[in-house]
């Protein structure tokens, strides 16, 4: 049973360092040993682990898709990875200042895109306003928008569209409401003269406007509840002459080349454009997102520790099954000088290689299923309305951490049976039957 060398009973403290390696070596061959003596119980315990390793790295690579495809939702579609406003603006924002505005013109628009890492700008004028169809009227918060530059910084903001278009680059007017407004206000999707919309606001001064329009698309489902549902978009040169502010905007949006650099780019543009503007990015203007985020990450938390516990459970009854079992052959180790403490490290060897042997093959199939729905892509309606495209991705550290666990787990839950063993007396255990 033990191979040659340095005895395993010789104390600690002079057991020099080559001949610990090689104590710790000889364990590991008799740990694989007595493992491949109980094939079948191992191969349970093992089967366990693996489907825990495999739908922990499932979970995991679908919630990093769902939750890439939010933050994309978020960036791509309406806010832009960076917004710019004039200092103080955030502050008002519910009210949606409009003395709070700025120059939108050429040279400022290219003062901001020289800036290292941006890559495109878009002027906006977010406002409040009547829309009204014949004799129906209601409030709603428009956002103004360049056709041409927001499909730049915000090429998925189609996707949140359920009927219709945007407006085009080269049309005057056009407007864009939510399913529920237009069901309240019986507006149609170009529905010609007989469809118009009358759009009415407070301009700069503070003095009543109004404009004609029309709608050619709606966002969000009928019947959705909350702000959503008053919410709009404008043609921007329509809203500039509707509130009087030619070349003027409220807001920058802004896109990134490298997403993972955008507070880097944030300070670059804070100082170019100095105090006078505010710099905000989508994790400061996307709260939600943010807090949707964690609290995903946590119930996946609380997931995954109830799975590797099931798995783990496993391991568990056949350590413990291994210690009845050879009670009389750990009597016998004992009696021929083997320590308690190295019983202990040989138990929990025999539960390492298990998860080990288990959660490689675990983690390349959660890894195959991950990459397979990741190449296809996954697409679903997204609440409110709009489209969500999930591609699942699992990071290599990701994995790692899988593994890591599940080979912890496997060694913290063999230590009441290595510790039932320790306390074993030779001669009582040499006398079990």
């Amino acid at each position: 049973m033990l191979t040659q060398g340095v005895p395993l009973s010789e104390p600690a403290a002079t057991v020099p360092s080559t001949s610990k390696f090689r104590l710790v070596v000889r364990l590991i061959q008799l740990a694989a040993r007595n493992i491949g003596h109980n094939k079948r119980r191992a191969l349970l315990a093992g089967f366990s682990v693996l489907l825990g390793v495999l739908a922990v790295t499932s979970l995991r690579g679908a919630l990093n898709g769902l939750q890439q495809a939010l933050r994309q939702e978020a960036i791509a579609s309406q806010i832009g990875a960076i917004q710019i406003h004039r200092a103080g603006y955030l502050a008002k924002i519910i009210g949606t200042p409009l003395d709070l505005d700025f120059a939108a013109d050429q040279a400022f628009l290219d003062k901001v895109r020289a800036v290292e890492g941006v890559q495109a700008v878009a002027p906006r004028i977010a406002f409040g306003a009547l829309v009204s169809v014949g004799e129906q009227t209601t409030f709603s918060l428009l956002t103004a928008i360049d056709p041409a530059a927001e499909a730049q910084v915000c090429p998925l903001r189609p996707d949140r569209l359920t009927a219709g278009r945007l407006m085009k680059p080269d049309e005057k007017d056009g407007l864009v409401l939510s399913a529920e407004l237009a069901r309240r206000l019986g507006a149609k999707i170009d529905a010609g003269d007989a469809g118009r919309v009358a759009v009415l606001s407070n301009d700069r001064d503070g003095s009543l406007n109004a404009v004609d329009t029309h709608v050619v698309g709606l966002n969000g489902l009928p019947g959705s509840p909350g702000m959503e549902t008053r919410l709009g978009v404008l043609q921007l040169r329509h809203a500039q002459e509707l509130l009087r502010m030619e070349g003027k905007a409220t807001e920058l949006a802004v896109s990134v080349h490298d997403i993972t650099q955008v507070d880097a780019v944030r300070d670059r543009l804070q100082a170019v454009l100095g105090k006078d503007y505010e710099i905000a990015t989508w994790k400061e203007l996307a709260r939600t997102v943010a807090e949707a985020t964690a609290l995903q990450d946590r119930v996946l938390g609380i997931v995954t520790a109830i799975l590797m516990v099931v798995a783990l459970l496993g391991i568990v009854n056949t350590m413990l099954m291994s210690v009845l079992e050879r009670t009389r052959e750990i009597g016998v180790m004992l009696a021929l000088g083997l320590r308690r403490s190295e019983i202990v490290l040989l138990i929990l060897a025999e539960a390492a290689i298990i998860a080990a042997a288990a959660a490689v093959p675990g983690l390349a199939g959660g890894t195959l299923i991950v990459r397979t729905l990741g190449q296809r892509g996954i697409e679903f309606t997204a609440p409110g309305g709009g489209l969500l495209h999930l591609h699942p991705f699992v990071t290599w550290h990701e994995s790692l951490l899988v593994v890591l666990l599940a080979c912890g787990g496997a060694t913290i839950a063999a230590v009441y049976p290595a510790w039932r063993a320790a306390l074993l007396r030779p001669v009582e255990a040499l006398s079990h039957t």
